[in-house]
């Protein structure tokens, strides 16, 4: 996509399709550009809208009958929890997408055996605790270890936090009108401290919103565009 900005005509620029998706940081932070030096100049900061973790539910019960049912039971006694707890929701991770996670889905579950040990099952979800203002890294997380430490054992299950501790963003095209605004904002700066005679050519602004991490739990959202200064008309 090409658009041509003129300095005397900087419009305010259009919002593309919303996605109904949360993602988390790891899985996008690659999209676009490759280091530091390539982010593009206009980016938008945000929160992130959830800390999210993987806890691994394993169980190590000889019998393989009881050893799901020790894992689904304490799946269970999650859900119960967590429906009971307005900080903390359960999901599930999908290429980078969370989807969301309750009691209704445990049937369907494909456990795993544990480290390779074939009399060790598992199964991983997400837990997320909701980012406030003012809200800190340390106090997100604490919320979540609180909520596995209370989480109801059954049997030899056990729950074991992994170290992937992400932000995440709910459907990022949401955010386009206000990075396009401000990319616009910018490349009217840009075209005026060249004069009348120069306009500016943006190009790439068909690409998805993504972003990077810029805090413990603070965002930077871009749209990876090009900007060149070109002759009016």
């Amino acid at each position: 996509m090409r658009l041509m900005i003129p300095l005397a005509a900087v419009a305010c620029l259009l919002a593309g399709a919303v996605q109904a998706q949360e993602f988390r940081f790891s899985a996008n932070s690659s999209r676009g550009y490759s280091s530091q030096a390539e982010f593009p100049n206009v980016q938008v900061s945000r929160r992130a809208d959830n800390l999210v973790v993987s806890v691994r539910v394993a169980c190590d019960t000889r019998e393989a009958a009881q050893r799901r049912s020790e894992i689904t039971q304490t799946l269970a006694a999650m859900a119960r929890a967590a429906g009971l707890d307005a900080s903390i929701e359960l999901g599930l991770d999908s290429g980078g997408n969370v989807a969301d996670f309750d009691a209704r889905m445990i049937p369907t579950l494909r456990f795993h055996s544990d480290d390779g040990r074939p009399d060790t099952s598992a199964v991983t979800l997400v837990i997320k605790t909701p980012i406030a203002e003012g809200d800190t890294l340390e106090a997100a997380s604490a919320r979540i270890r609180a909520f596995v430490e209370a989480t109801q054992r059954v049997g030899r299950t056990e729950l074991r936090l992994m170290d992937d501790w992400e932000p995440t963003v709910i459907r990022p095209d949401q955010y386009r009108p206000v990075v396009l605004a401000a990319i616009a904002a910018d490349a009217g700066t840009t075209a005026a401290a060249f004069g009348p005679a120069y306009g500016v050519e943006v190009t790439g602004l068909s690409r998805q919103v993504t972003w990077r991490q810029a805090g413990p739990l603070e965002l930077m959202l871009y749209i990876p565009y090009q900007l060149s200064v070109t002759p009016a008309g």
